[in-house]
């Protein structure tokens, strides 16, 4: 945890100087006065609590680009699941085909980072990665029986390189099956084949 000790002539100013210094804005830090007289003061200021930091930076950035949201963060063995609620408005933070939410988990995870470097951070908006993600498993598991079925191959609609991880990882489960590409960008396409060498 980041912490800088900072001195003015009240306190007000010893707090600003130390936000100058952090970079950061008051809301995101904890202070507490180490010294104080007539002529100046002197405050220890430190970074906030991860969640509750981020707590902070998410509803300053959502605020200030006129959201209102409720903020839900959760804890688990992978770092802080962030996610986040609208009143109608849940579909422009996700984007088309979830792009503004990516653009949103990188904005504020590379702000985090800053202060908590080893942080692993998950930003969603109406839990719609982890509906996608399930979706995405049950159809590549759907999609794999019809192909070892038919012994067809059958191709998906067109994914972005974190939802065609999730598809391999769930087909790395299913025995007879293979996944590769064709194209190139937004035309790439996703195709399952029968693994004949499995046989």
């Amino acid at each position: 945890m980041k912490m800088v000790e900072a001195s003015g002539k009240d306190i007000n100013e010893a707090i600003e100087n130390g936000i100058k210094i952090l970079r950061v804005r008051k809301e995101e830090i904890d202070y507490e006065i180490t010294s104080q007289n007539d002529e100046e003061t002197v405050v220890k200021l430190t970074i906030k609590e991860p969640r509750q930091h981020l707590h902070e930076l998410a509803t300053f950035i959502l605020s200030s680009c006129g959201f209102k949201p409720n903020i839900e963060i959760t804890k688990d063995d992978k770092g802080l699941y962030l996610n986040i609620k609208t009143r109608h408005t849940d579909a422009i933070l996700i984007g088309r085909k979830g792009e503004t939410l990516w653009s949103l988990q990188y904005l504020i995870s590379r702000l985090m980072k800053r202060f908590h470097p080893n942080l692993k951070i998950l930003v969603d908006v109406g839990s719609y990665r982890m509906r996608r993600n399930n979706f995405l498993r049950k159809k590549a598991e759907a999609i794999a029986c019809i192909v070892l079925q038919t012994g067809r191959e059958m191709a998906l609609d067109p994914l972005t390189k974190k939802e065609q991880q999730i598809v391999e990882t769930k087909l790395s489960e299913i025995k007879g099956v293979k996944i590769y590409t064709i194209g190139k960008g937004v035309s790439k396409n996703v195709i399952i084949a029968p693994n004949n060498e499995s046989k």
